[in-house]
């Protein structure tokens, strides 16, 4: 199944790195599905990083309920939809500094495409020691449908570092997609400079 999520939204929700996101700020209409598959609808917020907990209230007079990827088995907001994702190396603060992953125990990541091969974008925050701030660091996360250990594999989204590293970071898509040549070479080919959402456009014809 593919997501309604045109390349215009995405764009501007990449550049952005989540700040976009209409529930970012403050409070929209959504819906929450909890494990036992109950629907509650009302309103919710959540800023996009690992470490921040989905705020959910009923109505604005309400008092906002918390709730971690643990707790729930989606949420969506305006044709947006997001799902828990756990055990993942994600790139982030350390892999741009030093070329270390990030070990992710969980978060919520946007559904872009599902199918054959299930699509997820989040944004890792992390402490950029250069400027002193911190910073959004975004990732693609895959996912083989079919695969029964449901192993996630990331990649870097325009996050500033050394080619290099990005790189070394395929090499996991190597082993993803190695029943789709196409795909590899076409990873194989890309450069930071260049448009990574032609890769995700494939994968999507792919699920179909």
């Amino acid at each position: 199944m593919k997501y309604i999520l045109s390349v215009s939204l995405l764009l501007s929700v990449f550049f952005s790195y989540g700040q976009n996101y209409p529930f970012a700020t403050e409070f929209v209409n959504g819906k929450v599905i909890l494990k036992d598959l109950s629907e509650l609808d009302g309103q919710i917020k959540w800023f996009p990083t690992q470490n921040d907990k989905l705020h959910f209230r009923s109505d604005e007079k309400a008092k906002p309920e918390k709730y971690t990827p643990n707790d729930i088995t989606s949420f969506s907001a305006e044709n947006l939809k997001f799902v828990p994702l756990y055990n993942f190396k994600a790139y982030a603060d350390n892999y741009a500094l030093v070329g270390t992953p990030t070990k992710i125990t969980e978060t919520f990541g946007e559904v872009v495409s599902e199918g054959k091969f299930n699509i997820y974008f989040t944004s890792i925050r992390g402490y950029n020691p250069i400027a002193r701030t911190l910073e959004d660091y975004p990732n693609f996360v895959f996912q083989d449908a079919n695969d029964a250990d449901k192993k996630l594999y990331a990649y870097p989204y325009r996050i500033r570092m050394k080619e290099k590293k990005y790189e070394k970071a395929k090499e996991d898509l190597y082993i993803l997609f190695k029943d789709h040549p196409e795909i590899v070479d076409k990873i194989k080919a890309f450069k930071k400079e260049n448009d990574f959402l032609e890769i995700i456009k494939m994968i999507e014809d792919i699920n179909k």
